[in-house]
C-alpha cells in the first residue's frame, strides 16, 4: 500500500509540474512583434560627400496605425532617446510636416498644455492620447510634436525612444515600453532587434515583451543567454557596454573601453586609439598611402545638436577604395570586443568590416575629426549580433547560441522524446497501481473468504442443547 502511494504522490508531481511549465509560458509569453525596415534612397549621382553622410543615418523604422482614420506612421527607432514622439501635421510653414491631423482623429485628446523643450529634438509638445492598432485598439499616450527646435534631423512620422532615464523633464508616461506593459500587450520591459539575413541588409524585427527563448524556445535556449549590466557613465546608466580588452589581431590595442550601442546609425565610430594603431600599420598605408585607396570626410550637424551631452554631431573620415580594389589583400586580422563580465567576445572578421555601396568599398569603422575615447556601435553590430535588452534589470544580453535547423530539429526531437518518455512513465505508473489495486483486492477478497469460513467452522461446532434450570427445592 505505501508503495502505491508513493507512485501516486510522484505521478502527482509530474502532472502538476507539467501544468506549472504551461502556466509559466502562458504568463510570460505576452509580447509583440513589428517587422522594421531602413529608410534610404540613393541617388546614382549622389557626391561622395553625400553618399557617406546618407549611410550614416540607420533610420529604421515600424508602421503602426494610429487614430480613428487609421493613418499608417513610419515611427522611427531610437535607443538613445527617451520619448514616443509623432510629428504633427499642424505645424508652422518652416517645420517638417507629418502624416497625423489630431483635428481629424475623433478618438484624440491631449492635456492641451504646451511643454517647451530646449535640449533635445522637440521644442514645443503636448502630452496626448489616441488610439492605436496594437493586437487591438488600445489608447497609448505620446508626445504630439507641434514644433521642433533648429538642426533636428526629423521625418514626417514619429520616433519610439528606449533610452534607459528620461531627459530634459520628458513625462515617464509617454514612454513607449510602460505604455505597452499598463496596457498589457507585454509582459516586461524586454526588447530584442534581429536582423534578416545578408539577403536583406535593411530589414528585421522588433520584439517588445519577452525573451527570445520564451518567445521561439526552438531556436533560443535559456542555457545560451549571457549579460552584461548596461554601463554606468557618471551618475547616468546608459545602453553601453564595457570591455576590458579591445584586439586587431594579435595586438591589445585598449583596455577598459566603453562602447555605446546606437541602433540609429549606421556606421561603428572607432577610437582616437584604435585609428592611432590603424594608420601606423605598413599593410594598411600601402593601399591608403598609393593612390590605391582614399579618404574624404563628411559632417553631422543635425543629431544631437540641441542635447547637452551630444556624442554624434562632429566632423568624420571615413576610408573607401574603388571597387576594382581587392580589400581583403589589405588584412589587418581580426577586430575584437572582450566583455569578461560575459565570458563573450564580439569578433569582426576583416571582411565583415567592409561594405560595397554605389561603386565604393567603404570602411565599416569611422574617424571623429577631433579626440574621442568611446566607441559607437550602430548597424554593422546590430547586423551581426542580436542584442536583448532588459530594462528593469538594466542588462543587455545576447545568447552565445542560436538553434538552428539540424540543432533545432533535434531540439524538436528532443522535447518529443522526453514527452513520450513521461507519457510510457504515466501509463506504467497507472498500470503499476492497476495491478497493486486487484492484489490488494484478491489478497483483501481470500481474507474474507477465510475470515467467513473460519466462523462457519465455529458456528457448526456450536453445542445448541438447551441446558434445564437447577430448581431448588
Amino acid at each position: 500500500m505505501n508503495i502505491i502511494l508513493i507512485i501516486l504522490s510522484s505521478l502527482f508531481i509530474l502532472i502538476n509540474t507539467r501544468k506549472y511549465d504551461n502556466i509559466k509560458s502562458d504568463n510570460y509569453n505576452n509580447y509583440v512583434e513589428f517587422s522594421f525596415e531602413r529608410n534610404l534612397t540613393l541617388s546614382e549621382l549622389i557626391s561622395l560627400e553625400e553618399l557617406f553622410k546618407s549611410l550614416f543615418y540607420n533610420q529604421i523604422y515600424i508602421k503602426i496605425k494610429v487614430g480613428s482614420k487609421q493613418i499608417e506612421i513610419p515611427f522611427y527607432l531610437y535607443l538613445q532617446q527617451y520619448s514616443f514622439i509623432i510629428e504633427s501635421s499642424e505645424v508652422s510653414y518652416d517645420q517638417v510636416k507629418g502624416l497625423y491631423n489630431e483635428s481629424k482623429s475623433k478618438t484624440f485628446t491631449s492635456s492641451n498644455k504646451i511643454e517647451t523643450f530646449m535640449v533635445m529634438d522637440m521644442s514645443e509638445g503636448i502630452l496626448s492620447q489616441d488610439i492605436f492598432f496594437i493586437k487591438n485598439n488600445t489608447l497609448l499616450d505620446f508626445y504630439l510634436c507641434k514644433k521642433n527646435n533648429d538642426n533636428s534631423h526629423i521625418t514626417e512620422g514619429g520616433k519610439i525612444g528606449f533610452k534607459l532615464e528620461t531627459e530634459s523633464a520628458q513625462s515617464e508616461e509617454a514612454f513607449f515600453l510602460t505604455n505597452l506593459k499598463n496596457k498589457n500587450l507585454i509582459s516586461n520591459l524586454i526588447f530584442s532587434i534581429k536582423y534578416d539575413s545578408e539577403k536583406n541588409d535593411d530589414k528585421g524585427n522588433l520584439y517588445i515583451g519577452a525573451y527570445p527563448h520564451i518567445i521561439d524556445s526552438n531556436k533560443y535556449n535559456e542555457n545560451y543567454f549571457t549579460n552584461d549590466n548596461a554601463a554606468q557613465i557618471y551618475t547616468k546608466v546608459e545602453w553601453a557596454l564595457n570591455f576590458q580588452e579591445i584586439k586587431l589581431g594579435k595586438n591589445v590595442i585598449e583596455s577598459n573601453c566603453i562602447a555605446f550601442l546606437y541602433l540609429e546609425i549606421g556606421y561603428i565610430i572607432g577610437t582616437k586609439n584604435f585609428f592611432d594603431f590603424l594608420l601606423s600599420l605598413d599593410i594598411w598605408n600601402k593601399y591608403f598611402n598609393n593612390n590605391k585607396c582614399h579618404k574624404t570626410k563628411f559632417n553631422i550637424d543635425d543629431y544631437e545638436k540641441n542635447i547637452i551631452d551630444s556624442k554624434l554631431a562632429d566632423e568624420y573620415t571615413i576610408y573607401y577604395c574603388d571597387k576594382d580594389i581587392d580589400v581583403t589583400k589589405i588584412d589587418i586580422g581580426e577586430l575584437a570586443f572582450i566583455d569578461k563580465s560575459m565570458s563573450y567576445s564580439f569578433n569582426f572578421s576583416f571582411a565583415e568590416l567592409w561594405e560595397e555601396k554605389n561603386g565604393y568599398q567603404y570602411f565599416k569603422i569611422i574617424q571623429h575629426e577631433y579626440y574621442n575615447d568611446y566607441w559607437y556601435f550602430g548597424k554593422p553590430f546590430f547586423k551581426k549580433f542580436q542584442m536583448v535588452f532588459d530594462y528593469d534589470n538594466k542588462i543587455i544580453g545576447l545568447y552565445t547560441n542560436i538553434l538552428e535547423n539540424e540543432q533545432t530539429d533535434n531540439n524538436n526531437n528532443n522535447n518529443k522524446k522526453q514527452n513520450i518518455y513521461i507519457y510510457i512513465l504515466i501509463i506504467i505508473g497507472l498500470v503499476v497501481i492497476i495491478i497493486g489495486l486487484i492484489i490488494v483486492l484478491v489478497k483483501n477478497y481470500k481474507k474474507f473468504t477465510k475470515r467467513k469460513r473460519a466462523n462457519e467452522l465455529l458456528d457448526d461446532n456450536y453445542d445448541y442443547e438447551t441446558k434445564e434450570p437447577n430448581v431448588v427445592n
